[in-house]
């Protein structure tokens, strides 16, 4: 339950500085108006609610989950994008998108519950 809560609340936040930040590295576009990152963030609830189903069947296995978790979610940014925009050479970095989300959200759900007696 943490985690789905955890990324619910982080993911679409994460994701929507991410992709300004991107978007402004590879374009030099400022945001526009403020409904744009509200918008957003609504829209990538559901990817994130996927996410967070992917972490927590992965955290499952004997895989490293943060770094699986990230690279999954890379690959499906990836494909996303590629998918909606066509070839570019920019793909690779909107992937970002949703990795550093990916990453963020899935190492605070993952950290050990008790590190007091470590």
């Amino acid at each position: 339950m943490k985690r789905f809560l955890i990324f619910l609340l982080f993911f679409p936040a994460v994701a929507t500085a991410s992709f300004y930040a991107v978007l402004y590295i590879l374009t030099g576009a400022a945001m526009d108006s403020g409904t744009g990152p509200v918008f957003m963030y609504l829209v990538l609830i559901a990817p994130g609610l996927l996410v967070a189903l992917l972490d927590w069947l992965i955290a499952r296995t004997s895989m490293p989950a943060v770094m699986t978790t990230t690279l999954l979610a890379y690959g499906l940014s990836v494909l996303a994008m590629a998918l909606l925009l066509g070839s570019s050479k920019q793909i690779v970095a909107l992937g970002l998108i949703g990795a550093i989300p990916a990453a963020i959200c899935s190492w605070l759900s993952n950290k050990p519950r008790d590190s007091m007696h470590a």
